[in-house]
């Protein structure tokens, strides 16, 4: 049941475990090489001594991009943080495989338009126009200025 999301974690060389402590704050530790059981949907967490943390709800988040913060790549599982024999393991409770970036861009237009429109709303403004004749003038340019 959880081979999707080991082969998902499996492209990344870390993950982030995060936690709660005693008193229900966040706590995150890095995990190099994280050894995730596809059968099972487990995984070992080692935490720095120092840092208190407590059983409960827990998630591993990994991304990596490029260094123009490109080609973003994204995944995480959801599940809670157990005491085992004195080790500390993330027991997966739900994961859902990363959306393509088709998809993930499509979002990212239909809640900006939204947040824009309510914004606009909120101060009882209305958009600016758009001198698409203009728009349309500087990628012409710019296609001509390649050839």
């Amino acid at each position: 049941m959880w081979a999707e999301a080991a082969n998902w974690l499996a492209k990344f060389p870390e993950a982030v475990v995060t936690a709660v402590d005693a008193e229900g704050y966040p706590v995150s530790v890095r995990q190099t090489a994280p050894r995730y059981d596809a059968e099972t949907g487990q995984m070992s967490v080692t935490w720095p001594a120092g840092i208190a943390v407590a059983e409960g709800p827990a998630s591993v988040l990994c991304h990596s991009h490029d260094e123009k913060v490109w080609n973003i790549k994204a995944m995480q599982i959801k599940g809670r943080l157990e005491r085992r024999a004195g080790d500390w393991v993330f027991i997966s409770t739900a994961f859902t495989a990363p959306p393509g970036m088709l998809i993930t861009f499509w979002r990212l237009s239909r809640t900006g338009r939204a947040a824009a429109r309510r914004y606009l709303d909120k101060r009882g403004l209305t958009a600016p126009a758009v001198n698409w004749d203009a728009i349309n003038e500087l990628q012409r340019r710019a296609r001509n200025s390649r050839s």
